[in-house]
């Protein structure tokens, strides 16, 4: 956001409020100019359409959200149990703190959001390679790595998504809830590292 004027910042942080509670398709610019706290006539001023704000918050996310891909493609000598923590940390907290579940939701809806955005990138994933090398090396178990990518994915998305049921049904507040998940990267990446790795004979 460091080339945005102040105006339009406000803006897409009004747009990701309705966009999250109404959805892409409910949504409507006057709520949105109503939660800037300006006129639809200064919103369509910095933004012309409900497209171009989603256009933008949606590039935006992807741009924050590559680097933690790429993790993946980077050829290092960091261990890979390093390297899985690193990442489970920082696509949590990603998904705590950024709009990638709403944009989601939006592909869910409506694939061709996605298939357009993607065209002509490439589209490979990085992180399916990177964990057959490490298998067919002995150091992780002969398993279905596309089992390893959804789960891995899952596990740092769904306390997120379902983050007031899980309050509810464990009887905690939003203070305690947030306290015990700041361990919940650690544990999931325990879990998952104990899950794969192979054990030493």
């Amino acid at each position: 956001m460091s080339n945005l004027t102040e105006p339009e910042i406000k803006i897409l942080d009004a747009a990701k409020k309705v966009f999250e509670s109404f959805g892409y398709g409910g949504a409507r610019m006057q709520q949105i100019a109503d939660e800037a706290g300006i006129s639809k006539a200064s919103l369509h001023y910095y933004f012309r359409s409900k497209e171009k704000l989603f256009d933008h918050i949606f590039d935006e996310t992807m741009a924050e959200f590559l680097p933690i891909i790429s993790t993946w493609g980077e050829e290092d000598s960091e261990d890979w149990e390093k390297k899985i923590r690193s990442f489970i940390k920082n696509l949590y907290s990603f998904f705590r703190t950024k709009s990638l579940l709403f944009i989601l939701r939006e592909i869910n809806r409506n694939p061709e959001l996605l298939y357009a955005k993607k065209k002509g990138k490439d589209k490979k994933n990085r992180f399916i390679p990177y964990f057959e090398k490490l298998r067919d090396a002995g150091k992780i178990k002969d398993i279905d790595i596309r089992f390893v990518y959804i789960l891995l994915h899952s596990m740092c998305a769904y306390p997120v998504i379902n983050g007031t049921l899980f309050k509810m049904t464990l009887n905690t507040t939003d203070k305690e809830f947030d306290h015990m998940m700041e361990d919940y990267p650690d544990f999931v990446a325990d879990f998952l590292i104990q899950g794969i790795k192979k054990n030493k004979k």
